[in-house]
């Protein structure tokens, strides 16, 4: 039987991020998709502008009624818009799941906010303690943690802060330091562990999105967290470098089976 991966997420009518970008992540690795929208949202491929939030319940009942009829092995959240959902999406998904990977979209790279202060409070108490793994870059891993971070020492407490919150491990994205390499640092089993690439010269949005609903692909074909990590790496990193320009704004990547 086909794995099953679920992505609960934002709209986003460009493609280049949210439920879009991670259905066709699913698809390109193999995995059959579903996906629950959370928010509709008014953006192109230069930045995020208005945000519409489903009414809670009807997001609780999107994801319901899919886990009633499918085994879904992965889920991979994305943009939750509100306290409130956060709140119904813990409540539906709550013992019914082994592997979720929650990515944590605080503000667009346009700088839209996507979650305000009271949310992320409510996120650290109901979904970080659910997860198997938290995705956020060194931005969000800040507001999660309270740590301003300016070395790698930083992300490793950054990292230890936010596993202290119950998450089974938490991988921070340092794709934001101006080095030579892009280098994501993952918190499993009380070790950390590197995972490098070469930095590419290209504005890429969603990202985060692909990265994460990677890393839930191959959890739900079986792999564990460490080699689904890697893996993922390895994926996104050829989907920046195969990146294409189709508006006027950031790149996007077409997630084809040759990336």
């Amino acid at each position: 039987m086909v794995p099953v991966a679920l992505s609960i997420a934002g709209s986003d009518p460009s493609g280049g991020a949210g439920v879009q970008a991670d259905l066709r992540t699913f698809h390109s690795l193999g995995v059959y998709g579903l996906g629950v929208i959370t928010s509709v949202t008014v953006q192109n491929t230069q930045g995020v502008y208005k945000t519409l939030n489903l009414e809670p319940r009807i997001v609780y009942e999107q994801i319901t009624k899919l886990l009633e009829d499918v085994k879904v092995k992965a889920v991979k959240i994305g943009m939750l818009g509100s306290g409130e959902i956060i709140l119904e999406v813990s409540k539906a998904l709550k013992g019914k799941v082994d592997n979720l990977v929650l990515d944590t979209p605080i503000l667009s790279k346009n700088k839209f906010p996507l979650l305000d202060k009271e949310a992320i409070h409510v996120l650290k108490s109901e979904l970080i303690p659910m997860s198997t793994i938290v995705t956020p870059n060194l931005h969000e891993a800040e507001l999660l943690s309270g740590i301003n971070i300016a070395s790698v020492e930083d992300i490793k407490a950054s990292a230890e802060s936010i596993q202290n919150l119950g998450a089974e491990s938490v991988i921070i994205k340092g794709g934001h330091f101006r080095n030579r390499y892009a280098i994501d640092y993952l918190l499993y089993e009380g070790e950390f562990y590197e995972f490098k690439s070469e930095r590419l010269p290209f504005q890429v949005r969603g990202t985060g999105c692909v990265f994460a609903s990677a890393i839930a692909s191959f959890l739900a074909t079986g792999l564990n967290i460490l080699d689904a990590v890697g893996k993922a790496k390895e994926f996104i990193t050829s989907a920046i470098r195969s990146s294409v320009e189709v508006g006027k704004g950031y790149r996007v990547m077409p997630l084809n089976k040759s990336c």
